[in-house]
C-alpha cells in the first residue's frame, strides 16, 4: 500500500512563485521599494519597444525575419536570455553582496537585435492559440496587436499597486525557472565526465580574473608548485582559490566551478546560468541570503 503523504511523506516541494515570494519576504522595505520601481522602470520599456516594433511595419517585419531565420535551438535559447533578464533585475535585491553592477553588465543580457527578436518571440507564445479551423499563414502583427491590447486594458494591466510591477516579473522569473528544466543546457550532453561543474564558465567572467601572486604551493588542478611572483598565476573570484592560468582555462572551458571548494562562477550557457541563479533564489527563500 502506498503511504499517504500525512504519515512521514516530506511535504511538497514549493512552486517557483512560492519561493520567489519567500525570498521577498526575506528583502528588507528599504530594498524592496527601489527594486519594485526598477522593475516598473524596465517593464515600460520593454513595453515601448514592442510597442514600436508594432507601430513600424519595418522594424517589426526586420525582427520577424530575423526570428524566422534562426533553427529551433537558437530560437530555445534566446526564449531562455530573455527570460533570465527576470532574475537578473531580481537577484540584485535578494542578494545584495553582489553589486547590482555585476548584473547589469551580465553577459547574457541581449543587444538590440536580439532583444527585438526575443520580445516578438515571447509576444507570439503568450498571445497565440491554435485555431479551430484550417491552419491558414498567421498575421503575427495583429495577434500580438489584439494580445497587447487587452492586457493593457485588464485590471492587472491599468493597476497602481506594487503587485502589478511585481507581478509580471515574478510570472518570468518562474518561467524561467521552468524552462531551465525543459531544456538542457548546451553543454550537458555529456561534455562534462570528471567534475561537478555544469558546463563552462563565462568567457567574459574568465578574461577578467586578475593575476595572483604565487607562493610556491601546488596548483590543484596540475599539482605542481605556482613559482613565486605575479607571472602564470590567476585566483577566481569570489573564493580566491589560485591556479596556474593554463590549468584555469582548461578547467573553465568545461565546467563553471572552483575545483577546491566548488564555488560557482557565471556560466556561459543560459540554461546552466538559470540554475545557479536560481539556487541563489533558494538560498534567501530559506533565509541563508
Amino acid at each position: 500500500m502506498e503511504a499517504s503523504h500525512g504519515h512521514g511523506q516530506p511535504p511538497p516541494a514549493p512552486s517557483s512563485s512560492e519561493t520567489l515570494m519567500a525570498a521577498f519576504l526575506n528583502v528588507p522595505a528599504a530594498r524592496l521599494h527601489p527594486l519594485v520601481r526598477a522593475l516598473a522602470a524596465d517593464a515600460r520599456r520593454l513595453r515601448c519597444r514592442l510597442a514600436f516594433l508594432l507601430l513600424s511595419p519595418p522594424h517589426f517585419a526586420r525582427a520577424l525575419a530575423r526570428l524566422r531565420s534562426m533553427p529551433l535551438p537558437a530560437k530555445a535559447a534566446l526564449l531562455g536570455r530573455v527570460l533570465l533578464r527576470s532574475l537578473l533585475l531580481l537577484l540584485p535585491a535578494l542578494c545584495p553582496a553582489g553589486g547590482d553592477d555585476d548584473y547589469r553588465r551580465h553577459h547574457l543580457l541581449l543587444p538590440q537585435p536580439d532583444l527585438d527578436a526575443a520580445l516578438l518571440l515571447l509576444a507570439m507564445c503568450d498571445s497565440y492559440s491554435p485555431p479551430a479551423a484550417a491552419p491558414s499563414p498567421v498575421d503575427w502583427r495583429a495577434v500580438i496587436v489584439d494580445f497587447v491590447v487587452a492586457s493593457t486594458l485588464s485590471v492587472s494591466g491599468l493597476g497602481a499597486t506594487p503587485w502589478a510591477a511585481l507581478a509580471p516579473y515574478v510570472d518570468a522569473a518562474a518561467k524561467c525557472r521552468r524552462f531551465a528544466d525543459v531544456v538542457p543546457s548546451s553543454t550537458a550532453r555529456g561534455a562534462v565526465k570528471d567534475g561537478a561543474g555544469s558546463g563552462a564558465a563565462s568567457h567574459a567572467v574568465v578574461l577578467a580574473l586578475p593575476a595572483a601572486a604565487g607562493d610556491g604551493a601546488p596548483c590543484a588542478i596540475c599539482r605542481d608548485a605556482m613559482a613565486p611572483g605575479r607571472r602564470g598565476v590567476c585566483a577566481l573570484r569570489p573564493c580566491g582559490h589560485r591556479f596556474h592560468w593554463r590549468c584555469a582555462l582548461r578547467w573553465l572551458a568545461r565546467r563553471n566551478t572552483c575545483p577546491c571548494c566548488r564555488a560557482e562562477l557565471p556560466a556561459q550557457d543560459a540554461a546552466a546560468e538559470t540554475r545557479r541563479l536560481w539556487r541563489a533564489v533558494e538560498r534567501t527563500a530559506r533565509g541563508g541570503g
